[in-house]
């Protein structure tokens, strides 16, 4: 049969075309790694992961034709220790759920190429198969003779946690390893305790299951559906893992053996296939965004009408065809900017309604993605007096009080902040399936600000006990702006590490105003900085509010603002240009067809990402039918 296969490959290669780009090389430590799972005699279009047997050979051969050699795991294991390097495009063959295709038609193919793979196995499924599979599993007798094999090792997938399990009070439901589990019996919440209570409990039924039917133990998990935590990483470490398997795209490296990038295999056509070959890097979407307001969709008397609203809101978005959201997660009915309770459970503030992690899991199964809206600093603690004594102080001639600023804020030069709001984030993260996170626009700091104890002790361990008196010649102010502006990338770096304890993917985007981009003064103001935020964030959100800006020509303004963007590599790529669709000077809508030109100037003049704030669906506002013109993602699906 393999024989037969291969006869029609000479004609099959003359007619495909060639890429307009050459392959990729690899960088050292780099390498790609290809997952499969059923491979049969004819797959049906609608089995998305379901290869044909032809199509596999084809692939294969085309790996071995262009230069690519399979490796093992070994191979990695011991270029990683610096034993051997990697050969020249080094590609790892995974293939999920041990399938009997595997057994049958894979393993006598890569016999043929001797390219060595591994096999994911989950315990459970062996013993009792669900239903809804392509095709049977493999036997423990069959796994036995495959793992004999020397190109193939057998790994674990775990033993029971490729399942869904609740996670919130709506009933929804989520990756088992994703998520810390809802019991809705006893109303509570899964704790970090429990949680790698139970990932340890698997790992260790698994491991007991592999050595009682194969005589060893596995050294690599391939986490379900690929999500992971540092918990269940932790917990996979503990349990002697050393390999860690995702399903985020992009080539692998050397030093993140714990989260190894693997690329999807899916019944696709060949040149789909030679296209991930040639081009692993992941291709950046252009950004079509609304920020959202859950104040507008919460229903304080019922929880029904609540989803309802939600559902209108989704049908709106799904209407207007974009791409991402920026969801608000607390609570500010008042609009005062200033933060007292949330929209998910958590340990530092009170719970307004526990809808957050609902509402993305509505939007996310229609295919959006969801960045949680969150405030940095303007949070008020239910404690009064420690509230007052972490805010923000700031300096008028030679007293010292409380910041009189629009937003009410913690200082971010206190470590007790530091744990408050990391606590909130760590938590945002561990009960919603979100893929980032956005910064509020509160931090900042003003020219009089921080004058607050714990930011006094660290001015004077940098600048001397002078420095105030150095902070007042423009180097001075200058060199103390910066340092105000470091403190708050750093803080943003502690919380992203917080949140990437349960979303190692994440992405993350900051709200900075457009006037630091526009005068060159204004790091003082704010200690904020473009060059340096594009260094560390995943996307920079610009306010490009000429109405608040006072511009008196907003489009020529937001003209100017572009092509202050582009003169950074990374600024276009990197930025979303958020438009105000409310005047709150005139209190009044900007109309549609207006927003829509301000987006038209900023494509034009080279932006890439737009987005707007706010949206009222309850008003129509603006109007769907004129901005989606431009916020549609329909035309424009990725960079070319």
């Amino acid at each position: 049969m393999f024989r037969r296969l291969l006869l029609p490959l000479i004609a099959f290669f003359l007619l495909v075309p060639e890429t307009s780009r050459s392959a990729q090389e690899m960088k050292p430590g780099e390498f790609l790694v290809l997952t499969y799972h059923a491979v049969l005699p004819k797959a049906k279009p609608s089995d998305t992961y379901t290869l044909s047997q032809d199509r596999f050979v084809e692939q294969m051969e085309y790996l071995r034709t262009h230069g690519y050699q399979p490796v093992s795991l070994n191979d990695l294991l011991q270029a990683r220790q610096g034993l051997k390097a990697l050969p020249q495009k080094p590609v790892l063959l995974s293939f999920d759920d041990a399938y009997l295709s595997y057994y049958q038609f894979v393993i006598p193919v890569l016999e043929k190429y001797n390219f060595p793979s591994i096999l994911g196995v989950v315990g459970r499924f062996i013993e009792n198969p669900p239903p809804g599979f392509p095709e049977p599993l493999m036997s423990w007798d069959q796994l036995r003779q495959a793992a004999s094999n020397k190109l193939v090792e057998v790994v674990s997938h775990t033993y029971d946690l490729h399942k869904a399990v609740i996670y919130n009070p709506q009933g929804n439901v989520g990756a088992a390893v994703a998520l810390r589990a809802y019991d809705p019996a006893t109303r509570r919440y899964e704790s970090d305790a429990e949680y790698k209570s139970r990932m340890a409990a698997d790992f260790e039924r698994q491991k007991d299951l592999f050595q009682k039917q194969l005589g060893f133990i596995p050294r690599a998990v391939i986490w379900p559906y690929g999500w992971n935590t540092a918990l269940s990483r932790e917990a996979a470490g503990k349990a002697g893992f050393l390999f860690g398997f995702t399903t985020e795209e992009g080539l692998a490296d050397l030093n993140r053996l714990d989260g190894i990038n693997r690329f999807m295999i899916r019944n696709d056509s060949m040149p789909d296939f030679i296209r991930i070959l040639n081009h692993p890097d992941p291709e950046r979407p252009l950004l079509r965004v609304v920020q959202a307001d859950l104040d507008l969709i919460y229903d304080l008397q019922s929880e029904e009408q609540t989803d309802r609203n939600l559902g209108k809101l989704i049908d709106r978005l799904m209407a207007m065809k974009v791409n991402t959201v920026f969801l608000q997660a607390f609570a500010d009915p008042e609009g005062t900017g200033n933060i007292k309770s949330v929209y998910f459970p958590n340990r530092v503030l009170p719970v307004r309604a526990d809808i957050f992690s609902h509402a993305v899991h509505q939007m996310v199964i229609r295919g959006l993605k969801v960045y949680a809206w969150l405030p940095t600093l303007s949070i008020d603690l239910p404690d009064p007096g420690l509230n007052d004594r972490l805010k923000v102080r700031e300096k008028t001639d030679e007293k010292t009080r409380l910041s009189r600023s629009w937003y009410n804020r913690l200082t971010p030069f206190d470590d007790r902040v530091r744990e408050l709001v990391g606590s909130l984030y760590e938590d945002i993260a561990a009960q919603a399936l979100i893929h980032g996170v956005l910064f509020q626009d509160d931090a900042y700091l003003t020219d009089r600000e921080d004058f607050h104890p714990s930011a006094l002790a660290l001015y004077e361990t940098r600048f001397g006990k002078d420095f105030a008196k150095q902070i007042q010649d423009p180097k001075g102010e200058r060199q103390w702006a910066r340092f105000k502006t470091e403190t708050l990338l750093h803080f943003t770096e502690d919380l992203k590490e917080r949140v990437r304890r349960f979303r190692p993917q994440a992405l993350f985007a900051r709200n900075l105003y457009a006037r630091v981009l526009m005068d060159p003064e204004a790091e003082n103001w704010f200690a904020q900085n473009y060059e340096l935020s594009l260094n560390h964030y995943d996307y920079v959100v610009l306010m490009a509010y000429p109405q608040m800006e006072k511009a008196a020509q907003p489009r020529p303004w937001l003209r100017q603002l572009t092509q202050k963007v582009k003169a950074f590599p990374a600024g276009p790529p990197k930025t979303v240009f958020k438009l105000q669709a409310f005047d709150w000077q005139a209190k009044s809508w900007l109309p549609a067809a207006f927003l829509l030109e301000e987006m038209r100037d900023i494509l034009s003049s080279g932006g890439r990402h737009i987005g707007y704030y706010p949206d009222n669906l309850w008003e129509g506002k603006p109007d769907l039918e004129t901005v989606w013109l431009e916020m549609s993602t329909q035309s424009y699906p990725f960079l070319k």
